[in-house]
């Protein structure tokens, strides 16, 4: 196992930032009882019972026999404490001599990146460590400070998200390769499949819905897997897929046309849709930098899209992506009841985040959504990969 040692300085900072003492991270059998901090922290996962502890200005491992010497050769762990007993009387020991008074613990009610404490224990930490603390600390969510450790990339993790949204898009315009009279999205999805795994890529979620294949209006597709439908002339094909690779992934979206045997372009209707939402996505990163807040440059692209006579559309804007598809964290979206919490929608953006844009309408030959990947720099928000600017026309033979 390793510790990145990239996210220590960012660790401590968020901590002092948030007025935190320590920040404490519990689990057993992570790969089943998943906490998704640990592979942000570096490649770690605990098997026997193991409390990470990270103050102001330390990491402090409270571990088993077993692995004590493993975690001593860690470099970025400056203190390994072995727990004879239980863990939970050494974690009594250490918290007594740390006496903090602020105590954030991986729990959340809105973000799964930081709700990965089990109730076992959690409840184990109340009963069996709190009682016998000399200080009682507060225990807080640890929301706020996964959001900055996660969300905040080094350069070289936006390489290595960069590369997927790059190879991404290169399997995406290769789709025209594949359509012809007859195919069918599972056609399409199984090409995608293919074009990755030959390079070594996986999907950037579940196998089974990655990616998803929108080519009939009147088949609604959603989280739920892949829907083999035949392509239909008249009618847009929206794409949303991304590719994996070393940890890290990507997501977008492109759009493109099917013609009917006597169009040579498509319907003025469908271009106008297309280069609005294109239109919208780049106006939200022009305006979008660290400082402001996501429901700011959610606005931005809701109000044009909007303000043409379309619907606002039933999601947020984007999200963050990187290490999983939906990261976590601060994202782009507008007041509907599920989003309007400060820690989601008003907090404000930073250097680092990589953010989607992804607005869409419904139009009578589909649904129109473009879906690009954008990283907040020094001097703005950039592109990962070239974004989609016209539709691509599909004639089938």
């Amino acid at each position: 196992m390793e510790l990145n040692k990239d996210k220590l300085p960012i660790i401590f900072e968020a901590i002092r930032k948030n007025d935190v003492d320590a920040w404490m991270i519990m689990g057993r059998e992570t790969i089943m009882n998943s906490e998704p901090v640990l592979p942000v922290l570096g490649d770690m996962s605990f098997i026997i019972a193991t409390t990470l502890i990270f103050t102001k200005d330390k990491c402090l491992a409270i571990v088993s026999p077993l692995d004590v010497d493993g975690y001593r050769m860690i470099d970025g762990i400056d203190e390994v404490y072995e727990y004879p007993t239980t863990m939970e009387e050494t974690i009594i020991e250490v918290l007594n001599k740390l006496k903090p008074h602020k105590v954030a613990l991986n729990i959340n009610s809105t973000d799964a990146a930081a709700d990965g404490l089990t109730l076992g224990m959690y409840n184990s930490l109340m009963e069996d460590v709190l009682p016998h603390l000399e200080v009682k600390p507060e225990f807080v969510s640890s929301m706020p400070i996964v959001s900055e450790v996660r969300g905040r990339k080094t350069s070289s993790q936006i390489e290595k998200i960069r590369l997927c949204a790059i190879k991404a898009d290169e399997y995406l315009r290769r789709v025209p390769e594949v359509c012809k009279e007859g195919t069918t999205s599972i056609e399409i999805y199984n090409f995608l499949h293919e074009v990755a795994e030959s390079e070594g890529f996986g999907m950037s979620w579940a196998y089974s819905q990655c990616p998803s294949v929108s080519c009939d209006p009147d088949v609604k597709q959603g989280h739920s897997g892949i829907i083999d439908t035949p392509l239909k002339k008249g009618c847009t094909i929206n794409i949303d897929y991304g590719v994996a690779k070393d940890g890290y992934c990507s997501d977008l979206q492109r759009m493109y046309y099917v013609l009917k045997d006597d169009e040579d372009d498509a319907p003025e209707d469908v271009k106008k849709a297309f280069y609005l939402v294109r239109d919208a996505i780049d106006a939200a990163r022009k305006f979008m930098r660290a400082g402001v807040t996501g429901f700011e440059v959610d606005q931005i692209a809701r109000h044009m899209i909007v303000d043409e006579g379309f619907d606002s559309w039933n999601a947020a804007l984007g999200h963050q992506v990187g290490h999983v598809t939906h990261d976590g964290g601060t994202i782009l979206a507008n007041r509907r009841p599920r989003y309007n919490k400060p820690e989601l929608i008003d907090t404000p953006l930073q250097v680092g985040n990589v953010f989607t844009i992804e607005p869409g309408v419904e139009v009578a030959a589909g649904r129109i959504g473009i879906e690009e990947d954008v990283v907040i720099t020094e001097n703005g928000t950039e592109y990962l990969v070239e974004p989609q600017r016209e539709l691509i026309l599909i004639r089938l033979k």
